[in-house]
């Protein structure tokens, strides 16, 4: 077959490369350059069918896409967001979209990321709406793609168990709990930007797991991960919530105009144990230390750029999750630790979390148990924290009982907020050394 000299340029026109020189070199003359201008006419004709085919294709996935949202988003019409799921996966193929293709249980954070910034923005689309609990969970994603998978999970849920609830006191259980969480996070959009919340991890199963970001950690400077203790279940997520948003706002405030963002994650990530032997068992707490570390491996994957101080803060049962996390490995990528009612850490000293001493920071009421008489029980959790031995930093804290630390105006609130934003100079203590 002769090279027929065509060529195409950037904006689909088709060139016959009819030049003089070829022209004078023509045996064929005329005839041949006509014959040159058909080609190129035809092949020209072939290319505008070509684009107008795939313009029709666009317009086709683009329909498509526009009904796997709700007609009526304000409606809560649990039932419209169980079909776009349904939808999802049925067109799902169309586009290249494979659940197999989604990284497993044993991927970092940041092979993730790096899968999902291979996705087209329309193939990223359909992975959210098909596949919402996987993409949910998945650390090193965008927060906000996080929040949109799991609120479409926690909606599709509702939809299954509409009937369930009706018979079923499990079902009904499960509703009510779900439908707390939703009106929460939906009554956020009617305040501040800074403190809308995002749902960045969803568990129905058993007690139930949550993660709640007051603030977009992807955009903040400063990101503070609250771990909660015993007896922390789904349905009082609200509680935790609140509690993230009382350090936001305490941190927020004292880093004011010019020292960035602050977001708070309230991390109910871990199966925490009830009031009974599990408390003092350690299977939970390594359980939860390796979960916590990858979640906060996946804030710095998805972090929008720049500096971020990440901040670790422990509660009760849940200062012992953050020590295993920080001990194993190559420790926890935060810049502090933060303890508060501690019955230890499962490590002996500051020295064996694997980071600057000066950076942990403990504190406990004059009158709670759990990290005076329960702290530091040999063969149980270890040292209690806040003991001089230790080597952490012991924070003023002037609020009563177990669960009172983050009460509004208190110190012990307010010397965490100021660790949280890096005003360490600021911070209260009964002993230490505050970093310079």
């Amino acid at each position: 077959m002769p090279l027929l000299r065509l060529s195409v340029d950037d904006n689909g026109r088709v060139d016959a490369g009819v030049t003089q020189e070829w022209q004078r070199h023509t045996e064929e003359g005329r005839a041949d350059r006509q014959r040159q201008y058909e080609n190129a006419r035809i092949y020209g004709k072939l290319i505008d069918d070509l684009v107008v085919e795939a313009t029709e294709r666009d317009a086709d996935f683009q329909k498509a896409l526009s009904r796997l949202q709700p007609d009526s988003p304000g409606v809560n019409d649990v039932f419209e967001w169980k079909d776009a799921v349904l939808d999802a996966e049925r067109i799902g193929g169309l586009l290249g979209v494979d659940e197999a293709a989604i990284p497993g249980q044993g991927a970092s954070s940041s092979e993730a990321g790096e899968w999902w910034s291979g996705l087209t923005d329309d193939q990223r689309q359909l992975y959210l709406t098909a596949y919402p609990e996987r993409l949910g969970a998945l650390d090193g994603l965008p927060a906000a793609a996080r929040d949109e998978a799991n609120r479409l999970a926690l909606r599709a849920h509702l939809a299954s168990l509409a009937y369930a609830s009706m018979s079923s006191e499990q079902g009904y259980r499960e509703t009510e709990r779900l439908t707390n969480l939703l009106d929460r996070l939906e009554s956020s959009e009617y305040g501040p930007p800074e403190q809308r919340l995002l749902l960045l991890g969803l568990d129905n199963a058993g007690d139930g797991q949550a993660i709640v970001s007051v603030g977009d950690p992807d955009r903040a400077r400063h990101t503070a991960v609250v771990v909660p203790g015993v007896g922390t279940e789904l349905d009082g997520m609200r509680g935790q919530i609140n509690r993230a948003a009382e350090l936001q706002g305490a941190a927020s405030r004292l880093a004011g105009p010019t020292g960035g963002p602050v977001s708070v994650v309230a991390w109910l990530g871990y199966d925490t144990p009830g009031l009974d032997g599990s408390a003092v068992s350690h299977r939970l707490s390594k359980e939860g230390g390796v979960a916590l570390d990858s979640f906060v491996n996946g804030l710095h994957t998805a972090h929008a750029g720049g500096a971020s101080h990440v901040t670790a803060v422990g509660h009760s049962y849940g200062s012992t999750v953050v020590g295993e996390a920080a001990r194993q490995g190559d420790g926890l990528a935060v810049t502090d630790i933060v303890v508060a009612g501690s019955p230890g850490m499962h490590v002996s000293s500051a020295g064996e979390l694997n980071m600057d001493t000066r950076h942990v920071w403990a504190g406990a009421a004059s009158d709670d148990a759990i990290s005076g008489a329960a702290g530091g029980i040999w063969g149980i959790h270890d040292e209690e924290p806040t003991d001089p031995d230790f080597g952490a930093n012991r924070f003023h804290v002037d609020t009563p009982g177990h669960s009172g630390y983050w009460e509004p105006g208190s110190q012990s609130l307010n010397n965490q907020a100021r660790i949280i934003v890096g005003l360490y100079a600021d911070v209260s203590l009964d002993h230490g050394s505050a970093p310079r």
